[in-house]
């Protein structure tokens, strides 16, 4: 980042609000005070029981003798009963397991290369049997669920990870589907966008290239996530390169960022921000290059 200090008279008046390092969200926490469960007082009614007095007392050990029998009988009985039960559920849950595994592991090998790597070839089979296009949301999504380290590469532990992730009951290519398109991601968007990051770094880049961030930012936002207002904006402003310095690569930093610059333009707008503050310098140029769009916008209204 940039700044003239000999030209300090040129700088517009800088703002006395701080830049917060920090979303909004991340620096608010919860309150750890809760309030104690208040329970119902169960009115509890007791019975006195009155001895018969017409049952002749030698026969009182005969009677006490055939109830410990029936008891004892009807309890073994029962036991008995509910072991099979818990027997036979627990052998047709593993059976269901076991039947579930071996299904999601034919379906990896149906489309990997060697039981162990599926390639680009693969993904692209299995994305045409799914109807989906290869550079969709949903294979975005499928590849987060996965845990993918490497962009158009699932091994077999991340596929059945991915699996697992989207449901247990996944094994099909038909459930696979519903659940791609009806899977509630808002509850892991911050793990999803960081991960998609990492998840576009080729051959060991230490950066994502500035064409392949462009992309990952339209996929991300394309669907579920609500999009910055000014993202369009942002990735034009990354296109076209009017002022010829535009780095070839984006940093870690400046993506992670990036979701809290566009919230604080949208609550604050382009003449709050201060450059002074510790933002990414490709952030600075871009808040110069909109305010000159609004003045020439002004201008020109004026005229």
């Amino acid at each position: 980042m940039s700044h003239n200090n000999n030209n300090n008279n040129n700088h517009l008046s800088v703002s006395t609000k701080h830049v917060k390092k920090k979303a909004k969200q991340d620096a608010s926490e919860q309150q750890s005070n809760q309030y104690r469960h208040s329970y119902r007082q169960m009115n509890t009614t007791t019975t006195t029981l009155e001895p018969r007095r017409d049952l002749p007392l030698h026969k009182i050990p005969e009677l006490l003798a055939k109830i410990t029998g029936t008891l004892s009988s009807t309890l073994s009985s029962s036991s008995s009963s509910d072991t099979k039960q818990s027997s036979s559920s627990t052998s047709s849950s593993s059976n269901a397991n076991s039947n579930s595994i071996d299904r999601r592991l034919q379906l990896f090998k149906h489309y990997s290369d060697d039981e162990q790597i599926m390639s680009v070839d693969g993904i692209l089979r299995l994305c045409n049997d799914l109807s989906i296009e290869p550079d969709c949301y949903e294979v975005l999504l499928f590849c987060f669920a996965c845990r993918a380290k490497q962009m158009y590469s699932l091994t077999k532990d991340e596929f059945l990870l991915g699996l697992k992730t989207l449901g247990n009951h996944i094994d099909n290519l038909l459930d696979l589907r519903t659940s791609l398109f009806n899977y509630d991601i808002l509850p892991y968007e911050n793990e999803f966008y960081i991960w998609t990051y990492h998840y576009g770094l080729i051959d060991g880049q230490r950066c994502v290239t500035t064409q392949n961030a462009i992309s990952l930012w339209r996929l991300f936002y394309s669907k579920g996530i609500k999009k910055p207002q000014l993202l369009e904006q942002w990735l034009n402003y990354l296109e076209q390169d009017i002022h010829n310095e535009i780095p070839k690569t984006i940093t870690c930093d400046t993506w992670t960022i990036f979701p809290q610059f566009a919230k604080f333009i949208e609550l604050n707008g382009y003449k709050a921000y201060d450059d002074n503050e510790a933002w990414p310098c490709l952030f600075d140029g871009f808040v110069e290059h909109q305010l000159e769009q609004q003045k020439a916008i002004s201008s020109t209204s004026i005229d």
